[in-house]
């Protein structure tokens, strides 16, 4: 309490590192310096109702990501990994999470259930919180295991059972563009050692046609592809399969094979490094049609291979992504006069990790960074900084802080 009192925020920010994990664990790549500036200057903007300093109430959650998820031009791709994480934080807290949820914020997640007994007085909030009313049909396959409780299962109208209890997952499930089938879904009772069985639903047609004509080509629009690709490894939980169709659709022919060659430089061996084992390559980043025996998405083993290709896969599309070294590249960002200092920020580090083989969140890139920062700032900025003192070790954020003053 008093003076360090802590905030959602400030909770992620001191515990990043197992933030950092759950994104890696979910094949997204989560930094702080754009948590921050999400959670901070762009997710209040929404209207929504999200707080400068974050906020774990669910609903708050789901709303800002239904924004971030919205198709074309609306959307924010880029941001999709972070709330993604977000709402798994929420969804499944960790332990030094728990301070905070049991406050009352995370009850709202046990609030959902009770309503089952009033279906027909909850059907119309739920039909107009959903974009896509298409997408609610799918469910009732897989919902019966999901629903055990006498109450929903005898109702005679079994429609608006399989649409109450989803509302707290679905908004993500349903993206990222607004017609998705879900490739896995669980359906039935667990099995014998308590994992979900799975049933497959391909991609549609109207999923992948819409990914393709929504987003520029890969080498026009690394990040947005990226981001597109990092959700729905997330939400899809994809096949091998259904990887490969995402690579035929999405990318020609050449930057496929290049996302491949640099996949399987990535793959993982038995210590979790890199292997150039290529008996571990092959069984881990398959070129060929793997055997669905060892790949079978309802065993733990096949999961856990699916995994690692997701991951790995993800891993290659960023290394392919990577440009030659081109500072002229990173000196064309300049700032808008109009143009926010964070925004202006994340154009200058997005351009370093692309054009250079330079980590800008690095302690010891900060130097370059910053002087970049200011010698391609607005003029009038420009100047107030470069009055600085010892500018050459001032941090970014001491910069941000100067500007904003």
């Amino acid at each position: 309490m008093g003076q360090t009192q802590s905030t959602p925020l400030s909770l992620l920010l001191t515990n990043f590192g197992d933030v950092k994990s759950r994104g890696h664990d979910l094949s997204l790549d989560i930094r702080k310096r754009k948590l921050i500036t999400f959670c901070r200057s762009e997710w209040p903007t929404f209207g929504v109702g999200w707080p400068t300093e974050g906020t774990f109430c669910l609903p708050i959650v789901l709303k800002i990501k239904s924004r971030v998820f919205l198709p074309g031009k609306e959307g924010h791709p880029d941001q999709i990994p972070y709330i993604l994480v977000w709402q798994d934080l929420v969804e499944n807290p960790p332990p030094w999470m728990a301070p905070f949820l049991s406050s009352g914020t995370y009850k709202i997640l046990t609030a959902r259930p009770t309503k089952p007994p009033k279906p027909q007085t909850s059907t119309a909030p739920i039909f107009s919180d959903s974009q896509d009313l298409l997408l609610i049909e799918p469910p009732p396959y897989q919902h019966p295991p999901l629903a055990p409780q006498p109450v929903p299962l005898p109702a005679p109208d079994p429609a608006p059972l399989p649409l109450e209890e989803p509302p707290v997952r679905d908004p993500g499930f349903r993206h990222p563009d607004s017609t998705t089938a879900l490739p896995l879904r669980e359906i039935g009772p667990p099995d014998e050692t308590g994992n979900p069985r799975l049933q497959y639903w391909p991609f549609s047609t109207s999923d992948l046609y819409n990914w393709k004509t929504q987003n520029a080509r890969f080498s026009d629009n690394l990040k947005d592809l990226i981001a597109l690709l990092d959700s729905v490894m997330f939400t899809h939980q994809p096949t091998w399969d259904d990887c490969q169709q995402l690579l035929r659709i999405l990318f020609t022919t050449e930057e496929r094979e290049r996302i491949q060659l640099e996949a399987r430089k990535l793959v993982p061996g038995d210590d979790g490094q890199p292997t150039a084992n290529p008996d571990l390559i092959n069984a881990g980043f398959p070129l060929t049609r793997p055997l669905q025996d060892d790949w079978d998405y309802n065993t733990g083993e096949g999961r856990g291979r699916l995994l690692i290709y997701r991951q790995t896969l993800m891993a290659g599309l960023r290394a392919a992504a990577r440009k030659p070294t081109n500072l002229a590249k990173v000196y064309s960002i300049v700032q808008g006069k109009t143009e926010s200092p964070s925004s202006y920020l994340e154009r200058l580090m997005e351009a370093f990790r692309q054009y250079t083989p330079m980590d800008p969140e690095a302690p010891e890139n900060q130097a370059a960074v910053v002087m970049s920062f200011v010698n391609q700032a607005a003029p009038d900025i420009k100047k107030k900084l470069q009055k600085l003192e010892d500018l050459e070790g001032k941090q970014i954020q001491d910069l941000l802080r100067f500007k904003n003053s």
